[in-house]
């Protein structure tokens, strides 16, 4: 998967809701000149454009998916 697909490509509610924060984040930071929460908005902005996730780097979070049993 390249950068452009990563960028365009499977935008859920989860990943445009840490858009729209990271956003806000950076634009409160700019606001109130609060380094802290400005970075907290640009760390958010990059896992929402990466669609990445810290706790799920190796894949975890995924729920797996029942196998049908053609026996039954």
């Amino acid at each position: 998967m390249n950068i452009k697909e990563t960028l365009f490509k499977n935008w859920d509610w989860w990943r445009i809701t840490r858009a729209v924060l990271a956003i806000l984040f950076i634009v409160q930071g700019i606001i109130k000149g609060d380094t802290i929460l400005a970075a907290g908005g640009v760390f958010l902005m990059i896992h929402a454009l990466l669609n990445v996730c810290a706790a799920c780097a190796t894949g975890n979070c995924e729920i797996p998916q029942k196998q049908k049993n053609e026996n039954v």
